[in-house]
């Protein structure tokens, strides 16, 4: 079995984030040994879009293989493991059915090293079944998080009837003075459009609004 050392994986359900998505209050997970297939481009495809259940003969092969760094200890993650296509790399987690529980994208320079040592592997055959394909990505994870707190912001003003407040982040945002249902309706379907400038000024007064001057 071919493994890869040293990584640094970040661990989420359905969205594997890009790198340059992380934040900084991400739980990183320093792995020091992971096992390491390649897989044929389509197959690819489907573990990166899908949440799959693997064979219990691969779930056999994986098991406890991937080793986690903690202060002078070593941890086991039951079932891990990369898969490239010698143009991507996914880490996946699996649990004891072989269901996928989580994913990780790769920083720049593990994703980099994978490649250059996966020209020399075998293609790997797995047999799996798709269970449900996961929502295509249509924004950045920054992107979500602005209209998830303008949001949540926008329905507590609304709902406690903060009305000052509401007229003022309006103003700030539109430069436009108009009541309070109006102001909610516009922000709303503002919001369900593409982000823009506009949006993450918005989210940025928003911000500034609790912070003590």
């Amino acid at each position: 079995m071919n493994y890869y050392y040293d990584i640094i994986l970040n661990w989420n359900e359905e969205e594997s984030y890009n790198f340059y998505e992380w934040n900084d209050t991400d739980y990183l997970e320093l792995i020091k040994k992971i096992p390491l297939f390649k897989v044929k481009h389509k197959i690819f495809l489907d573990l990166v879009s899908n949440n799959i259940q693997i064979s219990s003969d691969f779930l056999e092969l994986i098991k406890d293989k991937t080793l986690i760094s903690t202060q002078n200890n070593f941890n086991k993650i039951p079932y891990a493991c990369l898969f490239t296509d010698n143009k991507n790399v996914i880490a996946l987690e699996f649990n004891s059915k072989g269901q996928t529980t989580s994913r990780s994208n790769l920083t720049i320079d593990d994703e980099l090293n994978v490649l250059e040592i996966s020209y020399a592997l075998k293609d790997q055959f797995i047999t799996y079944d798709i269970i449900k394909s996961l929502p295509k990505k249509t924004s950045m994870r920054q992107e979500k998080e602005a209209k998830k707190l303008i949001t949540l912001e926008i329905n507590n003003l609304y709902q406690n009837k903060e009305e000052a407040k509401l007229k003022y982040l309006y103003y700030e945002y539109k430069k436009e003075k108009i009541d309070k249902d109006l102001i909610y309706q516009k922000i709303m379907q503002d919001l369900k459009g593409e982000f823009n400038e506009e949006i993450l000024k918005l989210y940025y007064i928003i911000k500034l609004s609790y912070h003590n001057v």
